[in-house]
């Protein structure tokens, strides 16, 4: 997968990015459909500072929150890559964490898990199709402490939060990167089940359109994502559902209409904030007949790169 790839969608579902990856060169003859969104937009607004004050309001709320726990549910339309998953988000104070999700596509199935002590962030992907008798696994650990100083080290370099995704700081982390990635426009209201809520959407600022070859009007590349939407509930100020956007070309293939597709898209359900959750959900044991490999040197790597590449941008990291 490109690295650019890699960003975009660790900012969204952090290691399952590479855990669709896998399947899909497993069995992509194989993926079923997955819905897509469409919506129609009018020209870029101007950027919102209501919309960013609601973005960072909503965060500052996550970080405070004593716990969240959440059913979660993640579609990927991405031209014949169509994936969809479930599974579960558990977040205790900062930066306990546990992820999980379950996929099938076609004959193979994977599973994603995402846990963090405080300490260490394991990571455990497990992939089985029809023929195998016994699931592939991959384990892998990152010391945390060392991520996070080195994002706090990046400043307000966005990708440094991008590359450490929902495993490292979940969905606040998120957020963040999000805000510092991209320009928000004006703030809208909607309803569904009878409760409120606020929407922003937001687009890539310069330096990242730059980046992801999208200067001068150019269209960005199929992988990468035109908006992002983000409904936040008016009542709790959780972000219960993202959608990652994409522009729909003509028949000519321009990207002169605005309507817009849904390529990834993260939603929450059955959300307790700041119930009981035990030390027992963010603990880790690794298999004894898996080698455990350690990704922390690989996470550092990607953030330096990241920062020197803000630096050549003009940024300040």
């Amino acid at each position: 997968m490109p690295i650019l790839t890699a960003v975009v969608l660790t900012s969204a579902i952090a290691g399952f990015a590479g855990l669709l990856t896998d399947l899909n060169r497993v069995s992509a003859d194989d993926a079923g459909a997955a819905s897509a969104e469409v919506s129609t937009e009018s020209a870029a607004s101007a950027p919102s500072n209501e919309a960013v004050a609601l973005l960072r309001q909503s965060r500052n709320e996550l970080f405070a929150r004593k716990s969240v726990r959440a059913k979660l549910q993640e579609t990927v339309s991405m031209g014949d890559r169509k994936f969809r998953a479930s599974g579960s988000y558990t977040a205790g104070q900062f930066p306990k964490l546990r992820l999980e999700f379950d996929v099938e596509v076609g004959k193979t199935t994977g599973t994603l898990k995402e846990i963090c002590d405080g300490s260490l962030l394991w990571t455990e992907q497990a992939i089985k199709s029809a023929d195998d008798e016994a699931p592939t696994v991959q384990v892998s650990r990152t010391v945390i402490d060392d991520v996070l100083s080195a994002v706090a080290e990046s400043g307000d370099n966005p990708e440094a939060l991008l590359i450490a995704g929902l495993g490292v700081g979940g969905v606040p982390a998120l957020l963040a990167g999000l805000e510092r990635a991209m320009v928000f426009e004006a703030l809208k209201s909607d309803q569904a089940g009878g409760r409120e809520y606020s929407v922003i959407q937001g687009r890539w600022n310069d330096v990242y359109l730059t980046r992801f070859g999208g200067a001068g009007g150019r269209p960005l590349p199929n992988f990468v994502p035109d908006r992002v939407r983000i409904y936040i509930d008016q009542e709790t100020l959780f972000p219960t559902r993202v959608l990652y956007l994409k522009q729909i070309a003509d028949e000519q293939g321009a990207e002169t209409s605005r309507k817009y597709r849904s390529m990834l898209s993260l939603e929450f359900s059955e959300i307790v904030l700041d119930g009981p959750v035990s030390e027992e959900d963010f603990r880790y044991l690794p298999p004894t007949d898996v080698e455990t490999r350690d990704r922390t040197k690989e996470f550092l790597d990607l953030i330096e790169q990241a920062n020197r590449s803000a630096e050549t941008a003009g940024e300040t990291p």
